[in-house]
């Protein structure tokens, strides 16, 4: 086998991870795999190291398979991490707008719908922006709920059935399951 092909799978590898964890919060599944993989593979390797086969075997390889793996681990969870920001900074005009009216009217809206186009030009989904024209429910998702104590939650499900939700009584977001 040549020398430069396992080096270069590994990065290919944790580079592939990388772009998977900034495309899709779903690839956040594929860490316990990493993991399991990476806790393998130094398991593999103390054994071989205690062997009297030790002399034959090619750690340099060993160690860059590691390496891939930490490196796939780190992008998976940049990437996520990533994505938590990016739905934070996307609802961040939705929720200024929410306590502007607050401050005026008194109380939240039942609907984020009120707030267009006086308090917000557009209204953020879970998803992205608001599709033009859009009917299906599963594009309008904004994840506004008004509490009955007259606060309100914006929740979006992400990885599975894990959501990441913002709270205005303390006015932080929060994941969870």
């Amino acid at each position: 086998m040549a020398k430069w092909l396992v080096p270069l799978l590994s990065l290919l590898g944790a580079a592939l991870m990388t772009v998977l964890g900034y495309l899709s919060f779903t690839a956040a599944l594929a860490v316990p795999l990493v993991m399991l993989a990476g806790a393998a593979l130094v398991l593999v390797t103390l054994v071989l190291a205690v062997l009297p086969v030790r002399r034959k075997v090619n750690f340099l390889s060993l160690a860059w398979m590691l390496a891939g793996l930490v490196l796939s681990y780190l992008g998976l969870t940049r990437g996520t991490s990533w994505r938590f920001d990016q739905m934070e900074m996307r609802f961040a005009p939705l929720i200024a707008a929410l306590e502007s009216y607050h401050s005026s009217k008194g109380a939240y809206p039942e609907s984020v719908k009120v707030l267009v186009p006086e308090w917000i030009a557009q209204v953020p989904t879970c998803d992205g922006p608001e599709p033009e024209g859009s009917d299906s429910p599963f594009a309008t998702d904004t994840g506004y709920h008004r509490r009955e104590d007259g606060s309100f939650a914006i929740t979006c499900y992400t990885i599975v059935f894990w959501k990441y939700s913002y709270d205005s009584r303390q006015k932080l977001w929060y994941g969870w399951d």
